[in-house]
């Protein structure tokens, strides 16, 4: 194993995940320190509010953009997303700042594993437990923060100082991401366009000595009937991504809303953000588990997080689980979750159903409907919270 590029692209995981996961886990936290407790899940939804945008854009108009460039204009909107949330002034300019932490995550997200098909496939698995160690990073943070915030009468201007500091100690691992992708990578040596639909697994080419004529045998294919093809072709792996992430985010809102308002934003650790470090934890084992536990058959993976959604979204307002069930029951939650992520990423990034110059398209549509889950859940949860939902 490159070990090198397995702790480049390890690096690039974590840090490309952590605010996106300190904005997850600090979602209760954003929402009460505006006395905005019933809003938790726009605080989610707004994590996601630009990742389609971001991941459309990387993957219909800038495909043949050279990565460093994409790798770097990520590090900057990063970084500026940081800073606006750090000093947000009310409940509205912070959504408008979590959005551009959440734009970040996705548009490096698909910039990284489509540059994930230079390499050998199973460095998937670097960058899947980089992604992992970042929700353990992420939820830690708030949960050592969260010991500062007591019962006194300026509980809101402790919360929205703890907030401050979270986001503002975090903006320089910025650099530590830019020198992973400019110092730490090992750049693939470049191969021909022609060549790339015939590297093996681990990621060498196999061409031909005899490819004169093989551009010109082929019939150009362009816009829009590539992209349906390579819908058709990704879409059941699709579907169950966006079906795992619909139902988790609805069970992470829920997390805000299982126990009586009294039980959040106090003791240590805080209630909402332990749950949040189990999930966060349980995600990192399970998305660093496919050379242990492959799994091939990911929608029963999907199944089983919808039946842990119902046991969630019924227990808001009957509240029936015992407070010391709620972390076992949120660990199950992110180890399905991280294992379906991790292996349906491995199944784009292996199999040979997907050709080489197909391939970073029909990682980026897949990727393409994580953000449609988490919309969809997140936008749910508003729904109900609004609703049925809004005295609990």
């Amino acid at each position: 194993m490159d070990y090198r590029n397995w702790i480049g692209f390890f690096i690039l995981g974590t840090i490309n995940n952590l605010p996106y996961v300190i904005v997850t886990s600090a979602a209760s936290t954003i929402a009460d320190s505006f006395d905005k407790r019933n809003l938790v899940g726009l605080v989610l939804a707004a994590n996601v509010g630009l990742s389609a945008v971001a991941k459309a854009l990387n993957g219909f108009l800038l495909l043949k953009t050279p990565y460093w460039c994409r790798f770097l204009a990520n590090g900057f909107i990063m970084w500026a997303g940081l800073f606006g949330v750090a000093y947000a002034f009310n409940f509205y300019f912070a959504l408008s700042c979590i959005i551009f932490v959440g734009g970040s995550a996705a548009f490096g997200e698909n910039v990284a594993l489509g540059f994930l098909k230079h390499y050998p496939s199973k460095l998937v698995n670097a960058w899947s437990s980089g992604t992992g160690m970042a929700g353990l990073l992420g939820s830690s943070i708030y949960v050592a923060f969260g010991c500062y915030v007591d019962n006194s009468s300026d509980k809101k201007d402790q919360l929205k100082t703890l907030t401050k500091y979270s986001f503002l100690l975090t903006t320089p691992i910025v650099l530590l991401y830019l020198a992973a992708y400019f110092f730490i990578l090992r750049k693939p040596e470049p191969v021909p366009y022609e060549s790339i639909n015939n590297q093996d697994d681990n990621g060498q080419s196999d061409l031909k000595t005899d490819t004169t004529n093989s551009i010109q045998d082929v019939p150009t294919e362009h816009g829009c009937r590539r992209v349906l093809r390579c819908l058709k072709l990704v879409l059941w792996l699709s579907a169950n991504l966006a079906a795992v992430y619909f139902f988790e985010y609805i069970v992470q809102a829920c997390a805000s809303k299982v126990r009586p308002e009294k039980d959040y934003n106090t003791g240590c650790p805080e209630l909402y953000a332990s749950l949040q470090l189990c999930y966060q934890a349980s995600v990192f084992v399970s998305r660093s588990s496919i050379q242990i536990l492959p799994i091939h058959r990911v929608e029963v993976l999907s199944v089983l997080q919808a039946i842990n959604m119902v046991l969630w979204m019924t227990d808001v307002p009957y509240k029936y689980l015992p407070v010391y069930v709620l972390p076992v029951l949120m660990v199950y939650v992110g180890l399905l979750g991280g294992a379906s992520y991790v292996n349906i990423f491995y199944r784009l990034l292996n199999e040979e159903s997907y050709s080489g110059k197909d391939r970073e398209l029909c990682i980026n549509i897949a990727a393409l409907f994580i953000t449609v889950g988490i919309l969809f859940g997140t936008g749910f949860e508003t729904i109900m919270a609004a609703t049925a939902f809004k005295n609990d």
